[in-house]
């Protein structure tokens, strides 16, 4: 599955409020990521204790909507790296999927 394979729902809500959970077919969660026109999808889980970042469904930002905050213990992600900024996994990334990034 690419980008263009991801429903068009998911879509819309991740270019409309920056990032979206989205749970595949097979049961695996990502977060789809649209950013300053770029689009990213992480496989949703924190590096620091390997559970999702959102709450029920909902994925949270800063005040400032600058970076991703994962809600179990506040750990604050850059969008489009994944690179944790602040919190109790600095240094450690979101697991980046290129191959579902592609449009076609």
């Amino acid at each position: 599955m690419t980008l263009a394979g991801l429903p068009e729902a998911v879509r819309a809500q991740a270019a409309a409020q920056g990032a979206v959970r989205y749970t595949s077919p097979e049961g695996d969660l990502y977060l789809v990521v649209h950013q300053s026109g770029t689009w990213r999808v992480f496989v949703n889980e924190c590096p620091h204790r390997h559970l999702p970042l959102d709450r029920a469904g909902q994925v949270y930002f800063t005040a400032d909507r600058t970076l991703l905050v994962c809600v179990n213990h506040g750990a604050k992600f850059h969008p489009l790296t994944g690179q944790c900024v602040a919190g109790p996994c600095v240094g450690k990334s979101l697991q980046r999927v290129p191959a579902l990034e592609e449009s076609g």
